[in-house]
Parts: structure tokens; sequence; C-alpha cells
């Protein structure tokens, strides 16, 4: 439990406020027109902070994995470890690319940190909210938001292991592998051709 609310409810969180340093890094020092001046365009950058996002993403999600297994070694019997960090590493993946369209809305507005943290909050409060409430939303609307449609995957991809789950009330709503990676490239395909040309227009 406290491994699914980390990543569901933290993680695009610190996500999003890793970006909101990252992206207002130059702005904040005044230094666009200082890396002109270094054989690197733009898009370079962005796409290296992109993966510093994917990195954070994937060490936050084992780290937790980690943590919740030491937990449990003592009083539970803990089992699948190996399976169990390869899903860590998806899952961070998979929230990471999920959480570009915020990190959109951060580039945007660039405003103060304090604005971006609210904006990332509100995102993560939407997503758990949209995954309590799967009973009653469409499945589209689930699809779109990425903690309920890895939410949805990983409780089909544990199950599909041997790991015992209760997903009689998720008939119909769990993704296979590729639509969840279909689904996700475009999202953060998008977000970073969006990212990226908000970041040039910036250091113009």
């Amino acid at each position: 439990m406290v491994l699914g609310y980390g990543i569901q409810f933290l993680l695009p969180c610190i996500i999003g406020v890793i970006a909101a340093i990252l992206f207002f890094m130059e702005r904040d020092n005044d230094t666009f027109k200082n890396l002109r001046t270094i054989p690197v365009t733009s898009t370079q950058m962005v796409l290296a902070k992109i993966i510093v996002l994917f990195i954070f993403g994937i060490v936050f999600c084992v780290a937790s994995t980690i943590a919740t297994i030491l937990c449990g070694i003592g009083t539970l019997e803990v089992y699948g470890i190996g399976y169990k960090l390869f899903l860590a590493v998806e899952t961070g993946i998979f929230i990471t690319a999920g959480t570009l369209p915020l990190i959109v809305l951060v580039v945007f507005f660039s405003k103060t940190y304090v604005f971006s943290i609210l904006l990332c909050v509100f995102y993560s409060v939407l997503n758990m909210s949209a995954t309590a409430l799967f009973d009653t939303l469409p499945k589209t609307m689930l699809w779109l938001l990425p903690t309920p449609l890895t939410t949805f995957w990983s409780a089909g991809d544990m199950a599909a292991h041997g790991i015992k789950m209760d997903l009689e009330q998720m008939t119909g709503l769990i993704p296979s592998t590729f639509q969840v990676v279909f689904i996700l490239g475009i999202m953060a395909f998008v977000s970073f051709l969006l990212i990226d040309r908000l970041y040039k227009q910036r250091g113009e």
C-alpha cells in the first residue's frame, strides 16, 4: 500500500518539482544567452533534462520497492523479488512518461515554484481521484490519465505472474502492455515536441 500511494501520489509531484527546477534554471540565472555559445542545441538540452526525469522516476520506484521489501522481510513472506524490481522499473518509466503533459504546463506557465508545486499536487490528486472512481468514469478518460492506466496495467500484469489480485471489478479496464506503451509513447512524444518548442521560445 505504501508503495502504491508513494508512486501514484508522490512520484508525479516530485517529477514536476524537479522539472520546474531543471527548466527554470536558465530563466532564474539568466543564462539563455550563454547557452548559445556552446555547441549544444536546445532540443538536446530538453532531451537531457527529460532523460534525467526518467532516471529519477526509475530510481524512485526501485528504491520504494526495495524499501517495501526490506520492511516486509521480517513479518511477511517475500517472493518474486526480481519480477517486482523489473515491474518497478517499468512503472517508473510509464509514470514519468505520463507526467510529461504536466511538465508542458509547468514550462508553459513558467511561474513561481509554488505555482508549479500546486499544479503538480492538483495533477496527482486528479489522477488518484480518477483511479478511485474507476467504476463510474468512462474507460477512455481512465486510459488517458497515467496513474489509472498504469495502475490497471500493473494489477493485470501481477495477476498474470501468479500474484493474487481481485480484478473482478476491473473487467474490461486492464490494458495490455502494448496499449500502455502506445498510449504513453504518443503522450510522451507530443509532450516532448511541445516542451522543446516552448523552451526555444523562452530562449529567444
